[in-house]
């Protein structure tokens, strides 16, 4: 195993120094060498010598949690040893995504006039009484369809369409679930599952529009509306000089003290800089960085909290274990960060700001209450995503009658325009068939919620270090040693099913 670690370092180096380039583009818009970076990962994953060694290893190795190790890194290898045609096409994939997520970052939006940000329409569409402005906030959002269309996005799905054929997949979905250890079959009841629970879903949604828009359907560009209706408190004013101390004393609750943990925030809006939170997580458990987008509104807390979740994550790997940290599933990596991102509208984290506001509790419970209301409805964004490569689009027109069909047939709803915003939401260039994640992480966290209450007698936040001590221990520790359903089992002793979001 010792070579094997040494093959794998040196991806690995490479791999760190991709991160620190990407980081720079993403929060400066200065490209600085990822194409050539891009071509040193993959000319050591090209290497044949190291390939067969690793191959061999794999052949013979008893020790179960080496084999996994070795699977782990026979995956990493396997593709860019299937033929030279593949390696061409992922070489083209890579610079396209390079090309228009550049193009995404510093694309900034008009609206009446005005030079806009992503954060400033969704201030209108959460603060503005006035319903048009509302929608035409929402609809501003389209205004980067286009662009992206005329600049190789559709080229991007052909590629990668060609890319799955060549490489022996059903479709791209399929490969992209392979790639990720997950079941071809994964989303099969899901949409069975979804439609059984419409009815209950557009009951409830037809109250929330009854009582705040005196109207019986709530439309995009009023959801953020209605949450701020529910919890007006979401968008106080909040002096943001502190985040990083209101941060900490959340974590520090479930043992986690971030200040020990080399994590560099990046949070105000500027010029060229992605508008989308990220986290970066350049070296485990060395290096983690976060770039947000804040000014001063406290529902604004949520992309820091959600950021940090994926910070201390890393930070509690071994670092090490370099191979077995490639092994953690992306919907662990999201659910744990879900999951702090949802104790905003705890009193441990909102009772530093609101301590003495009557009805903080009540407006946060009935927040959560709608918005339970509404998870479901995430399984349209994702099949959109799916959409793509299971159809054939040649332009935009193409791309919004695929969205309209979608939208009708996920969430049997009537179209609410002609041109709706799609291509601003950067996980399709960049993280295709990546958004299940969010919102199984999700399911995986009422799932933890539930066991760990069963097993503790008591809530998480009655006992958040216990709670810390579990999602160390059951969760985080094991997590590059088993792939997703099986540590969803060990943990549950039951299938993953969307039921656990409706219990």
């Amino acid at each position: 195993m010792e070579k094997i670690e040494e093959i794998y370092r040196e991806v690995h180096d490479a791999q760190t120094q991709y991160g620190r380039l990407l980081w720079t583009q993403y929060t400066g818009g200065y490209d600085f060498g990822l194409k050539d970076q891009y071509q040193k990962i993959t000319s050591l994953l090209k290497n044949e010598k190291s390939y067969e060694l690793v191959r061999e290893a794999l052949e013979t190795e008893k020790d179960p949690l080496n084999k996994r190790k070795l699977q782990l890194v026979d995956n990493l290898f396997k593709p860019y040893h299937l033929s030279q045609s593949l390696n061409e096409l992922d070489e083209e994939i890579q610079g396209k995504v390079s090309d228009l997520s550049k193009l995404l970052n510093q694309f900034r939006y008009t609206f009446q006039g005005k030079e806009v940000s992503s954060v400033e329409l969704g201030q209108v569409m959460s603060r503005d009484e006035n319903k048009n402005r509302r929608r035409e906030a929402f609809f501003a959002k389209n205004q980067i369809n286009q662009p992206m269309i005329d600049a190789g996005f559709l080229d991007l799905i052909s590629l990668r369409k060609s890319y799955a054929k060549e490489y022996g997949s059903a479709n791209y979905i399929a490969h992209q679930l392979e790639m990720n250890e997950l079941d071809e079959n994964l989303f099969s009841n899901w949409l069975p599952e979804l439609h059984q629970s419409l009815p209950a879903m557009d009951k409830a949604r037809g109250g929330f529009a009854e009582q705040f828009l005196h109207e019986d359907r709530i439309m995009p560009w009023d959801e953020q509306y209605i949450d701020a209706k529910i919890a007006p408190l979401l968008n106080q004013e909040v002096d943001m000089s502190n985040y990083f101390g209101n941060i900490n004393k959340l974590f520090s609750l479930f043992g986690f003290d971030i200040s020990g943990y080399n994590i560099t925030y990046d949070i105000f809006p500027r010029k060229n800089k992605s508008e989308w939170g990220y986290n970066f997580p350049i070296e485990t458990a060395k290096d983690s960085r976060i770039l947000a987008n804040v000014k001063n509104k406290f529902h604004e807390y949520g992309v820091l909290l959600h950021e940090t979740g994926h910070a201390v994550h890393s930070f509690l790997l071994d670092p090490e274990e370099l191979i077995m940290n490639t092994g953690v599933s992306g919907i662990i990596s999201e659910g744990i960060a879900n999951l702090f991102q949802g104790f905003l509208y705890s009193p441990q984290f909102s009772g530093s700001f609101f301590s003495g506001s009557e009805g903080a509790a009540e407006q946060f419970s009935k927040l959560k209450e709608y918005r339970k209301t509404n998870s479901l409805r995430a399984i349209s964004r994702i099949f959109f995503d799916h959409s793509f490569y299971l159809n054939e689009a040649s332009s935009l027109d193409d791309v919004y009658q695929l969205y309209w069909r979608n939208h009708k047939e996920v969430l049997q709803e009537e179209p609410y325009g002609e041109e709706p915003p799609w291509a601003f939401t950067i996980h399709y260039t960049t993280h295709p068939i990546y958004l299940h994640n969010y919102f199984m992480g999700d399911v995986t966290c009422e799932m933890l919620k539930q066991v760990f209450e069963k097993k503790h007698g008591t809530g998480l936040l009655e006992e958040p270090e216990a709670f810390g001590s579990f999602l160390l221990n059951e969760v985080i520790r094991p997590s590059g040693s088993l792939k997703f359903g099986d540590l969803f089992r060990k943990i549950s002793g039951e299938e993953f099913s969307l039921t656990f979001m409706q219990s």
